[in-house]
């Protein structure tokens, strides 16, 4: 295996399953995971939380945090998994910035579920296991989240770099080894 770290980004649209297969890569590869959503709640648990207007002030003091941690890691030389959506045009830019100031390989593992699908998962998950803070109860924000998720399938951010795409439509068929194969084959390793 090369010296050089490792730039994993696990991103997609919401509730498809970009948690779980990032927790899993991790556990396969030994690698750091910084996860977006687990320094927001860390953050909420600090501060607490009251409304939506919170909530996305949060968000925002959030991703210089998950970015300062994914750069630390990078400059110590260690890969580093990166779970977050991954939509935004500044996420492309400050990505490519990192892996080269730290010549960094991307890969990208790229999750994605029909729409309507992904909808019903994430109005499950609001009223039972998601954090509170994130105040995403479905009276709040499903005019927001059928906009901007829900209505269409989103493409990968990175379009030149290697990308495996995991469809979670169908959970019962998702192929964790083939997440595990693209990554052998990415990482010149056996996991």
């Amino acid at each position: 295996m090369d010296s050089h770290p490792k730039l994993i980004i696990v991103g997609g649209s919401i509730a498809t399953g970009k948690t779980t297969v990032s927790k899993f890569v991790a556990e396969k590869t030994g690698f750091v995971r910084i996860a977006l959503d687990e320094i927001k709640e860390a953050l909420f648990d600090v501060g607490g939380y009251k409304d939506r207007a919170w909530s996305k002030e949060i968000g925002a003091a959030t991703h210089p945090v998950f970015r300062q941690l994914i750069q630390m890691y990078l400059a110590r030389g260690e890969s580093v998994i990166a779970d977050a959506t991954f939509i935004w045009a500044d996420d492309r830019i400050w990505l490519q910035e990192f892996s080269e100031r730290h010549n960094a390989e991307l890969i990208q593992i790229w999750m994605t579920a029909e729409p309507h699908v992904a909808r019903k998962r994430f109005l499950e998950r609001s009223l039972t296991t998601r954090h509170p803070g994130h105040c995403d109860s479905i009276e709040t924000v499903l005019g927001e989240f059928d906009e901007r998720y829900f209505s269409k399938r989103i493409e990968p951010l990175l379009a030149d770099v290697r990308t495996h795409i995991v469809d979670t439509t169908d959970y019962d068929a998702i192929d964790l080894d083939s997440i595990i194969f693209f990554l052998c084959q990415k990482l010149n390793a056996s996991l």
